[in-house]
């Protein structure tokens, strides 16, 4: 997918779910900074995704990354406003939630209330990677 640009969505602008193999490179999203439950792209249950040059600028999670992920990596994301950029939440309700092989490489994060985050309750994701990080 390259170039998809999505405005003021009411909710998640875009989901991945129980997808294989996707590339996303120059996705714009944006959402006034007050619109709450907006994530810019939200994954869950998907394995092998790229996420690339893109700008997200929403009410809540840049991107957000949920159980069953795996080989997850976002590069060169300019983030905010916004949450940031989120792992989770995991294993609320003694679930077993899993999330691995997180990167998230050269990301620009400004005016997000947090950073690159991993919200937990008692599991740990395995194998996450920050690096080149920008927050303004």
């Amino acid at each position: 997918m390259d170039g998809l640009r999505i405005m003021n969505a009411q909710q998640m602008h875009l989901t991945f779910q129980r997808c294989v193999n996707v590339r996303v490179s120059n996705l714009v999203i944006k959402s006034p900074e007050t619109s709450p439950n907006t994530d810019g792209v939200h994954v869950t249950q998907t394995r092998n995704i790229v996420i690339t040059r893109s700008l997200i600028q929403t009410g809540d999670d840049c991107i957000s990354i949920v159980d069953g992920s795996k080989n997850v990596q976002a590069t060169d994301i300019k983030c905010g406003p916004g949450h940031g950029i989120s792992i989770g939440s995991l294993g609320k309700g003694q679930s077993n939630d899993h999330v691995s092989d997180v990167l998230v490489n050269r990301a620009r994060l400004s005016g997000t209330s947090n950073g690159v985050r991993i919200k937990t309750w008692q599991v740990f994701p395995s194998s996450i990677s920050f690096s080149s990080q920008l927050y303004t």
